[in-house]
């Protein structure tokens, strides 16, 4: 017990106490580099569609159908008006609390299909994930034109998409730039622990760990992210881990990326676990609690993720 009592507390030092430094993160998107800029209207925005989406103006209202683009434009200086899971998003979003009660954003409900809500939204454009949509996508034109954007996407392309569809493409390229230092300077700091391996695991249903994926993630990218070293036998892709595979893998540090209350309700399932309690990573108390909302692996998520482990290396 005194071992989960110093590994949660520990937890609660870096997830909780970084998560209160958050309101820091916006310092480097700043109101004089969102300006607008775009002057070319009519434009059309090369997405995921076949032929591309013509836009005839700026659009000053944006209905997102899914709530990672909020991370997007509140980075681009032009909050949605309309946005799926608006509220709970505001409020659980650590990528969104520097930005909370800075707009009235309406509530979309959870229902991506909800054509009612979106008609009433009245917005200008309505942007959502490619695939997203398919059964709805005619009806959904016949609102405001649908912009398709490929998940699968970097962060950058995404950014500067988002940009062009409100003209901000400078202060996007701006906010690329400065990211990318982030991710650099955060990298460099990483040095020291560059021989240690990390293990990104996400929750299930039933409190097991699911392996992220050393190719789902920037975190292990060494050309493009953070460069972390995965452990030997870190699945490539998602998969499902039971105790004993974390074993073999024997990680140095575990991040759990997930909701906070639910991993650490997960970790505390595993306290009696003697497989559990041999791991290296829990040992040393380096299991770390990222929030839920740096799996949108957004501008605003990658740069969060960079204080986070600016924070670890100065430990």
């Amino acid at each position: 017990m005194k071992r989960l009592t110093g590994l949660i507390l520990t937890v609660i030092l870096l997830a909780g106490g970084i998560l209160a430094g958050c309101s820091e993160t916006p310092a480097a998107v700043t109101p004089e580099a969102s300006k607008i800029e775009g002057e070319a209207w009519p434009r059309t925005i090369a997405d995921a569609s076949d032929n591309g989406v013509v836009l005839e103006k700026r659009p000053e209202r944006i209905a997102v159908l899914h709530p990672l683009y909020l991370d997007y434009f509140f980075a681009l200086d032009t909050p949605p008006i309309a946005s799926i899971s608006a509220a709970e998003a505001m409020e659980k979003f650590a990528t969104l609390q520097p930005y909370a009660g800075s707009a009235d954003i309406i509530d979309l409900g959870s229902d991506s299909a909800n054509l009612e809500k979106i008609i009433e939204a009245q917005p200008d454009v309505i942007v959502t994930f490619n695939g997203s949509v398919d059964t709805i996508y005619d009806e959904l034109n016949k609102i405001a034109p649908v912009i398709l954007i490929d998940y699968t996407d970097t962060w950058e392309k995404t950014t500067m998409l988002l940009a062009e569809v409100v003209g901000k493409e400078k202060h996007a390229e701006q906010l690329i730039k400065e990211t990318q230092e982030m991710i650099a300077k955060t990298k460099d700091q990483l040095g020291a622990l560059e021989d240690k391996t990390f293990a990104l695991l996400r929750v299930d249903g039933k409190a097991n760990f699911n392996a992220q994926g050393s190719k789902n993630t920037m975190y292990y990218n060494q050309t493009a992210g953070f460069g972390l070293l995965a452990p030997k036998g870190y699945p490539e892709g998602g998969e499902a881990l039971t105790l004993e595979g974390l074993y073999d893998m024997n990680p140095d540090y575990i991040i759990i990326q997930h909701d906070i209350d639910v991993a650490k309700a997960a970790v505390k399932e595993k306290e009696s676990s003697k497989v559990w309690n041999s791991l290296e990573a829990v040992k040393n108390n380096h299991v770390l609690i990222f929030d839920n909302s740096l799996n949108s692996a957004s501008v605003l998520a990658v740069r969060l993720a960079s204080e986070y482990f600016l924070k670890l290396a100065e430990q």
